[in-house]
């Protein structure tokens, strides 16, 4: 082999042999190193960030925290760690999931296993060996048997691509990269771009810091109070009394969270009745809202009820009517992903914000003193912030330059929308495993990643108990699997997101192909798959001991 644009490494240049690969820090890329290494593996972790965390190592931006409880947004395999580990608020903030992060990696000594700050440039597989050759950009070479990737759903940074960004004579940030020592924004014209639930958290913060912030709006969000509190040692304690009955019904929900199911339909349920019941989930608070009811993603009537509540509370919450209109949103509720916010809709009412409506009216250009919009309006800005959101589910993986066999470049198959077998395998691309791939399911992600890591580990062990060398999906497995997660999306209302720049459809990307990235049939059932994938003997794997072979 010799180095080439598509990535290949040369054999003849020395590198570490190891076990395996695994690139990322995060929920999936921590836990993965510490299940290969119980197995007495050997394992390189590379990182692009300076430390463990993922990307809650990256996203610092004003506002940034989860929209998951703590309490359930972390992992459950370490009794101890849970009964060790205090979450100081409802929804934890960046810092504090730093820390979270940080007490996992000394507590089992994780970060003597990873490289920081060191970005995987390429990963070939190398047919004549049976081995990926990974490839950092600084020039380190390490050779595996496995590679495993757990680079996150949303970690590659949609960048701005508008005309004329190099001419902006202000600073610009990305919410994705934004400086850990912050950004001074007092007594300046901040303008942000962008309404996801990134720009959701942000724009509040933003308002209270800047001279005058202008918010530029494409797509409008329904957002849902986060209804964000301190959690006592009391609440905690009480919590820990029940992390058995907590993580049982994790398993058994949709989403990965320990509630019930509502057991009730808004199609079927009186106007009063069910009012009365969006109220009590509005004052709750956060992702609970989502489960009012159960038919709220499948039938058109009960959605544009909860659709209808929000819009409701919008125009309660915002003063000028006409600022109130363009913040409604007028698609499904739940075709993009519904953020939690604090205090978001109120920011609108503020003397030193406006709110520029860009789906009637584009985004030309950026200019050397703000932004120009199609009709030749121009908005003066000093600051610009990107809340422009990630190129989700593939991004991370298609941008990094991973070869299979035959020299198949993953970026050019995937060109047409991903196609995975589980969203763990890829046919072509053998010894290769995702941690949330894409294909996987949307969800509360830390015991899902923890899930998809242990069958990652199994399969392995499974592999070297039979003194196996390869597994690898089969062509047929992943088209079954990709029409499989398409028929079910069709099924629900989500696959409207075609139309609203969702990243669940691929559509917030410029240039993507428009399909269905997800899995919508439920976290439960994903894991019950899985695990009868692996009880017969990885069903849709093709495993050998020798050379295979290939059915192409």
């Amino acid at each position: 082999m010799s180095a080439s644009a598509t990535g290949e490494i040369t054999a003849q240049q020395p590198g570490r042999e190891v076990d395996a690969v695994v690139v990322g820090a995060g929920f999936g890329g921590l836990y993965m190193v510490h299940r290969l290494r119980e197995m007495g593996l050997t394992v390189q972790g590379y990182e692009s960030a300076p430390d463990v965390g993922g990307t809650w190592c990256w996203n610092g931006y004003p506002g940034a925290r989860t929209d998951c409880e703590g309490y359930y947004y972390c992992y459950s395999f370490d009794p101890e760690m849970l009964q060790q580990w205090n979450w100081t608020e409802r929804y934890p903030t960046q810092p504090e999931m730093r820390a979270y992060f940080g007490y996992v990696a000394d507590k089992l000594d994780l970060r003597r296993s990873y490289r920081f700050g060191t970005r995987v440039e390429a990963a070939v597989f190398d047919e004549d060996s049976g081995r990926w050759q990974v490839r950092t950009e600084a020039g380190e070479r390490t050779s595996a048997t496995y590679l495993i990737t757990a680079v996150g759903i949303l970690s590659a940074p949609n960048l701005p691509n508008f005309p004329g960004v190099e001419s902006f004579e202000g600073q610009w940030y990305h919410t994705a990269y934004w400086p850990e020592e912050g950004v001074d924004l007092a007594g300046k014209r901040v303008g942000i771009i962008g309404t996801g639930s990134t720009g959701v958290q942000a724009i509040p913060l933003l308002a209270e810091q800047a001279e005058h912030l202008t918010v530029f709006q494409r797509t409008p969000n329904y957002v849902i109070p986060a209804r964000n509190r301190p959690v006592s040692q009391q609440e905690m304690d009480e919590v820990k009394a029940r992390y058995d009955e907590v993580w049982a019904k994790v398993r058994r929900h949709w989403f990965s969270f320990p509630f019930d199911m509502a057991n009730l339909l808004a199609g079927s349920t009186d106007e009063a009745e069910r009012t009365r019941i969006y109220e009590q989930g509005w004052a709750n608070g956060g992702f609970p809202f989502l489960f009012t009811f159960d038919d709220l993603l499948f039938d058109p009537v009960a959605n544009e009820s909860a659709a209808e509540f929000v819009r409701t509370k919008i125009r309660a919450a915002v003063e000028d009517p006409a600022v109130a209109e363009l913040l409604c949103p007028r698609y499904p509720f739940g075709a993009k992903r519904p953020p939690s916010g604090t205090g978001y809709y109120e920011t609108f009412n503020r003397d030193n914000v406006t709110l520029v409506d860009v789906a009637t009216n584009a985004i030309a250009e950026i200019t050397p003193r703000g932004v120009r919009l199609a009709d030749g309006t121009e908005h003066e800005v000093e600051v610009l912030v990107f809340a422009t959101g990630f190129d989700a589910s593939t991004g991370a993986l298609t941008r990094m330059n991973i070869v299979g066999r035959d020299g198949r470049v993953l970026a050019d198959k995937w060109a047409p929308g991903p196609s995975t077998h589980l969203g763990i395998g890829t046919h072509g691309f053998p010894n290769m495993f995702m941690i949330t791939g894409p294909q996987s399911p949307f969800t509360n992600i830390p015991p899902c990643a923890q899930n998809t890591a242990d069958w990652i580990a199994e399969a392995i062990a499974h592999l070297r108990r039979e003194g196996a060398t390869r597994m690898e999906a089969t062509e047929a497995a992943e088209q079954a699997w990709t029409e499989q997660i398409t028929a079910i999306a069709e099924q629900t209302l989500l696959t409207a997101g075609k139309d609203v720049h969702s990243w669940f459809t691929g559509t917030n990307v410029d240039g993507k192909a428009a399909v269905i990235n997800v899995f919508f049939g439920g976290a439960d059932k994903y894991m019950d798959i899985c695990e009868q994938v692996a009880a017969d003997n990885y069903s849709g794997f093709e495993i050998t001991t020798t050379e295979p072979a290939y059915a192409h």
